[in-house]
């Protein structure tokens, strides 16, 4: 191959141009100032919903979900749920059409890259949502860079009592010595290097100082990174979607049930955060329900004995002056243990599936495996609940959404029927929309996602309008000089003259996935929980 630039692709989960705006003004975040201020700085429109499991896949292939087929953590079969991993993803990623393509990738951490890709020219170390003792690709990798480096660590200990500074800093040092590893070994073409816990300290972190503290240290490791790629590498720094306040959770399931759309029936909660001494995948060594747990649970059975209903068992407790004193405390795991109704899918018409899906499924004859709309009802019953669904409004009477709609007006490619059949945006991306049976709304201020990341570079870019996050692999595709996709969804916005090719990049990178796939995933969902996915 003729000598080319180094690339570099940086991901940041979750970072948000007003949360970080002030640390960028005051030099605080010194890399990013300076490609800011010598480079390209915009905004970056996410998918919908802008979920990392979702996002990362199309940033990484530049493809809608729809053509992908990832919208959620999860996939679905029938009313089942599995935890998605990378096979799950219909869709080539960059690397893979680098690696086809004869040039050197090292990826690290990247979201949804397990079981690792077998590249003939580099190297891949899974991320988010792999098992922390995840295989690295090539075989041995793992244990080369822990005998040097020590312990590789994917996951933060979430809500740690320690120091949770040291925590997050630690983790992400990871990312920048395993760089420096696989750098002292390959002559790379691209390195894609991911910080996931940029996103975490905006969910667990209440002080903006010790966020600051985190950002500083990563943003110092960001330049740490870029140092690698000699005199003048190409970089692309990108967030998968932004940060910002929510106000609310709205408890879609207990609206459509109160409606008439979904049937609830007595079963075991559907969530995961009591194994939090899984986080790390470990075995849980106190054994049994918590203190707080137990209490809380007796609460609410003495309450459901005296005649509340369980979606009022939350109400209950705040009634008795409980839910406030353990919400403080612990806030999922109060309203976990008050919940003893969930969804019976088999008898519903409509309900939310995934955990925080902002959509909603329809349960069609025919098509679902307990179908009770008649297919030729689809379109009256979808069109009259889109209808309600725009008409929702809090308690203090604000709409909870800027738009409700059906699949085909978001997604768009051969998965479009796994998609939710409603789409949910909610106002202004200040409410949670979560599945549990409880009371239809609940006040919780708290940091959530937003559509709109950043993306960084220190070439110039040519945005028109607003970039998507399905223009970043044409766009590093065209920094490498491969062809771009003939099915992206995004477009090349490096500012250049220069023309490209264009290859469907299911053709170029056929035979990628990996082979290794884990079966144990309750140690990820856990992670999930902790994290409040899985509300």
């Amino acid at each position: 191959m003729e000598d080319r630039e180094k690339v570099l692709l940086i991901g940041l989960d979750g970072l948000d141009s007003q949360e970080i705006q002030e640390w960028l003004s005051a030099g605080l975040l010194q890399t990013l100032s300076t490609i800011k201020d010598s480079g390209t700085y915009d905004d970056l429109l996410s998918t919908q919903p802008p979920w990392t499991p979702c996002a990362w896949p199309s940033l990484l292939s530049g493809r809608n979900p729809g053509k992908h087929g990832i919208f959620d953590f999860f996939t679905r079969d029938g009313y089942d749920k599995t935890l998605i991993k990378r096979p799950d993803v219909d869709s080539p990623y960059l690397f893979e059409v680098a690696d086809a393509h004869g040039l050197t990738s090292l990826v690290i951490n990247y979201p949804v890259t397990n079981p690792a890709s077998a590249l003939e020219n580099g190297a891949v170390v899974p991320g988010y949502l792999a098992q922390e003792g995840v295989s690295f690709h090539p075989e041995g990798l793992r244990e080369e860079y822990e005998a040097e480096y020590g312990d590789y660590i994917i996951y933060p200990e979430y809500g740690t009592d320690g120091d949770a500074v040291s925590e997050y800093v630690d983790v992400a040092r990871c990312r920048r010595d395993m760089a420096r590893f696989l750098d002292s070994r390959y002559d790379w073409d691209l390195m894609a290097v991911q910080f996931q816990v940029t996103d975490s300290i905006f969910h667990d972190l209440d002080d903006r100082d010790n966020i600051r503290q985190v950002l500083e240290k990563v943003d110092e490791f960001v330049g740490e990174i870029i140092d690698l790629g000699d005199e003048d590498p190409t970089v692309l720094i990108a967030s998968d979607h932004g940060m910002g306040d929510y106000d609310w959770t709205f408890y879609i399931n207990s609206w459509l049930a109160e409606h008439g759309y979904c049937e609830v029936t007595e079963g075991d909660s559907q969530y995961f955060r009591q194994q939090k001494d899984e986080l790390k995948g470990k075995e849980d060594e106190v054994g049994g329900p918590s203190m707080l747990e137990t209490t809380v649970k007796t609460v609410a059975t003495s309450l459901s004995k005296v005649g509340f209903s369980p979606q009022r068992i939350h109400s209950g407790l705040s009634a008795i002056g409980v839910a406030g004193h353990v919400e403080r405390l612990l806030p999922t795991e109060a309203l976990v243990a008050a919940q003893n109704q969930v969804v019976d899918h088999k008898e519903s018409k409509a309900f939310q599936l995934y955990f925080n899906s902002l959509g909603v499924h329809l349960n069609v004859e025919g098509r679902d495996p307990c179908g009770v709309i008649p297919d030729r009802d689809y379109d009256a019953v979808r069109s009259e609940l889109i209808s309600e669904l725009k008409d929702v409004r809090d308690p203090v009477g604000d709409l909870v959404f800027d738009d409700v709609q059906p699949r085909e007006e978001v997604y768009d490619g051969e998965y479009l029927e796994d998609a939710p059949d409603i789409v949910l945006t909610p106002r202004d991306y200040r409410y949670d929309v979560s599945g549990s049976i409880l009371d239809k709304f609940r006040r919780y201020p708290h940091k959530n996602h937003k559509p709109e990341g950043i993306i960084l570079s220190n070439r110039s870019l040519d945005i028109d309008g607003q970039a998507k996050i399905y223009d970043v692999a044409p766009t590093v595709a065209a920094a490498l000089g491969l062809p771009i996709d003939s099915q992206t969804d995004g477009t090349n916005i490096l500012n250049t003259d220069e023309q490209y090719d264009s290859e469907d990049w299911d053709e170029l990178a056929e035979g990628y996935l990996g082979t290794d796939a884990e079966t144990d995933t309750q140690s990820v969902e856990d992670r999930l929980a902790d994290l409040g996915y899985m509300e």
